[in-house]
């Protein structure tokens, strides 16, 4: 009896030295080094992995002792990228990881934007590459597993502002933003819509994404819609500028701006000056309202607009009172140039 007793005392003895030792190893940090390492762990990724990468890092003393804290702590660990250095001890850094402390990129897309925007954002954001971006946006493989019959992503990022972190892949995020996009042209409604005006979605949202570009007031949305719309009935070309300038865009990357006289006259897929009908796609990515007064433009006839030069247009329905117009604003534009 005395010596099964002196056995359990012996056992729970070791035990408890080994819990000791364990804690008061995991508490000592690597090392003084306070510079920041970042780590990422994926989803799935097992502890045992996780020890792995941590000892491969130099982050860690032991990949069993890590093994043996996460066991005793018997805390799940989280998914993400996370700031370390050796500086932190083993169970600081569990602790950190079972908190799910991890790093979150936010990310804004402006209605308006183009992917040339969104690209700046990504990079500015700490997110990818403006370059990486780009090539992922133009990817065909890419665009048609999502479903995009045009050749980018441009018009399917819906403006919001979204939050990313990096133990998904960024492939299967920026997929989650492009499918806000597709499940509102899903709704019944708006596709009973598309159905009667006889659009689809991509020629929607290009046609929203010029009426995004062009409107400073929501109100005037329906407005600049319906000129658009009424041009396209009787054939003629829309001659709207922001799609001269994104067909510079995507010829050669950027724009410097202003318009010239032969900026307007040459040929691109985008340029709306230099044919009938709408360009080749999307030129930004459109807000709702944008969308939704290219799908229900004002009953007016109105075929031209032009800047007041103070974010409002007036709207004309024959060219001789349009030239009025532009020749009063004009005016007034220049006047105001020191």
């Amino acid at each position: 009896m005395l010596k099964k007793q002196s056995r359990r005392i012996i056992v729970i003895a070791c035990l408890l030295f080994l819990v000791m030792q364990t804690l008061i190893f995991a508490s000592i940090p690597k090392d003084t080094d306070s510079e920041t390492i970042k780590v990422v762990v994926k989803n799935g990724t097992s502890t045992y992995q996780i020890a792995d990468m941590l000892k491969e890092d130099d982050i860690i003393y032991s990949s069993h002792l890590f093994m043996l804290f996460t066991l005793l702590t018997g805390g799940k660990l989280k998914a993400g990228e996370y700031d370390l250095r050796k500086s932190m001890s083993t169970m600081d850094i569990i602790e950190k990881m079972e908190r799910g402390e991890r790093n979150i990129y936010m990310l804004k897309v402006v209605e308006g934007y183009n992917i040339y925007n969104v690209a700046d954002m990504m990079e500015h954001a700490g997110i990818m590459g403006r370059d990486e971006f780009i090539r992922l946006a133009k990817n065909e493989v890419y665009l048609g597993k999502l479903g995009i019959k045009g050749d980018s992503l441009e018009g399917y990022l819906t403006p919001d502002t979204y939050y990313y972190s990096k133990e998904m892949d960024i492939e299967k995020f920026i997929e989650k933003i492009v499918q806000r996009t597709i499940k509102l042209f899903e709704k019944e409604d708006i596709k009973s819509r598309m159905n009667v005006i006889g659009f689809d979605m991509y020629k929607t949202l290009t046609l929203a994404s010029m009426i995004e570009k062009e409107a400073k007031l929501r109100d005037e949305k329906p407005l600049i819609a319906a000129v658009f719309h009424n041009r396209l009935k009787k054939e003629m070309s829309l001659d709207c500028d922001p799609t001269i300038i994104y067909g510079i865009i995507y010829g050669t990357g950027a724009f410097l701006g202003p318009i010239k006289k032969s900026d307007i006259i040459t040929y691109t897929s985008y340029n709306t000056y230099t044919f009938k009908g709408l360009p080749r796609g999307p030129i930004c990515n459109p807000d709702k309202s944008s969308i939704m007064a290219a799908l229900y433009p004002a009953p007016v006839d109105y075929l031209y607009f032009v800047s007041r030069n103070d974010g409002t247009h007036v709207f004309s329905k024959d060219m001789k009172t349009h030239n009025h117009f532009v020749a009063t604003y004009q005016r007034s534009k220049n006047s105001k140039k020191p």
